[in-house]
């Protein structure tokens, strides 16, 4: 009786007449391609950067951060500012520490916080990879849109980005 209560189900919902939640075929396919895209472009970058300067993605945007907090970062603004997953961050910092890349530290005035600073070799590392990250962006990305494009591209996925990123669970909102 299950069985037939499934297929009737089935054919229900595969019938002509679209579910209201169900996208338009032009929504389908351009969330497909966007999909598509979002996925390769990070790890054909992270596969370039491993091979070029043999430093993971993760660790990349890592430093990024780092470089632009100046003075260090408290590990859960690292966690939340990261494009990456926070999941197994401390064993990220954990393993850039041993690499010489980044140092942590407790300031004297709260001694519940743990800084993460870039260190002179995380600087110089970070330099050499944005080297080869921004070529990769060049080549993969945007050399294949016009100024145009890019601009109406970024001013769309504005749109998007301000609806998920307050919903996208451990990230910063604003």
């Amino acid at each position: 009786m299950q069985t037939m209560q499934k297929k009737t189900l089935q054919n229900e919902l595969s019938d002509q007449q679209p579910s209201l939640s169900s996208p338009s075929p032009e929504a389908l396919a351009a969330w497909r391609v966007f999909f598509e895209c979002a996925l390769a472009l990070p790890d054909i970058l992270d596969a370039e950067l491993e091979d070029a300067v043999d430093l993971p993605f993760r660790w990349y945007d890592v430093l990024v951060h780092l470089e632009e907090a100046g003075e260090g970062a408290p590990m859960n603004e690292v966690a939340g500012r990261i494009l990456a997953s926070k999941s197994g961050l401390t064993r990220v910092i954990d393993r850039m520490e041993k690499a010489g890349l980044v140092r942590r530290e407790r300031p004297e005035d709260d001694r519940r916080v743990v800084l993460v600073l870039i260190t002179p070799e995380g600087l110089t590392t970070l330099q050499a990879a944005r080297r080869v990250h921004r070529d990769g962006i060049r080549r993969h990305f945007t050399e294949h849109l016009t100024a145009a494009e890019l601009k109406t591209l970024a001013t769309t996925l504005e749109k998007v980005r301000g609806h998920v990123r307050p919903l996208r669970p451990g990230r910063v909102s604003g």
